[in-house]
């Protein structure tokens, strides 16, 4: 087959050799920022709501209680860290282009029953510039039962670490879910860098 005209061949492209679905690291934050996290549900400035989602037919893929954090210099602590660790993150293993936060840091919230089905966080609008979604686990895993934080990227479904102070980071494209929560309560920080529209 002949080959076009200026065109690569793709072992004279920049290639990944680390390339994964997801990764997950332990004890990215301290118990102490666990809480610093956690207490800004408090904040006059964040809004606390319940989101849901529509899969088509009137079924609800979500069902958890949110807040929003919106970037300040008194949370340069926290947006910093998250943002340096995904940049190192994405350079080993995804090497996307990216921008930074383009978005408020979310806040989740599952009480027994709560869950969110399985979606992916990139889409239309303020969602189509998502490239590096990151979920770091604010409880205590003795806090709760049920509320895994999975990725399909193979056969079967892959957890992610349940440690509090771990942090899961995943392309946004991969399809992922929290499945429900049994008994307790599970917290999460989740958030979203982005990047340029694929060319």
């Amino acid at each position: 087959m002949a080959q076009a005209q200026g065109a690569q061949r793709p072992q004279d492209l920049p290639q990944l050799t680390n390339w994964m679905p997801g990764v997950a690291g332990e004890d990215v934050f301290s118990g102490e920022e666990c809480d610093r996290i956690i207490a800004l549900r408090e904040s006059e400035e964040m809004r606390e709501g319940k989101a849901e989602g529509d899969a088509g037919g009137g079924r609800k893929i979500r069902d958890s209680r949110i807040c929003w954090v919106q970037p300040r210099q008194e949370l340069s602590w926290l947006f910093g860290k998250l943002l340096q660790v995904c940049q190192q993150v994405n350079q080993q293993h995804f090497g996307m282009e990216l921008f930074g936060f383009t978005e408020p840091l979310q806040v989740s919230e599952y009480g027994e029953g709560s869950y969110f089905d399985w979606h992916l966080d990139l889409g239309n609008g303020r969602h189509s510039v998502r490239k590096l979604s990151f979920v770091v686990q604010l409880s205590d895993p003795a806090d709760y039962e049920g509320g895994d934080l999975e990725i399909m990227a193979g056969p079967e479904p892959y957890a992610f670490p349940r440690g509090r102070g771990a942090m899961a980071l995943f392309p946004s494209y991969v399809l992922h879910r929290v499945t429900p929560v049994t008994a307790g309560t599970r917290l999460s920080a989740v958030g979203w860098i982005g990047g340029p529209h694929p060319r």
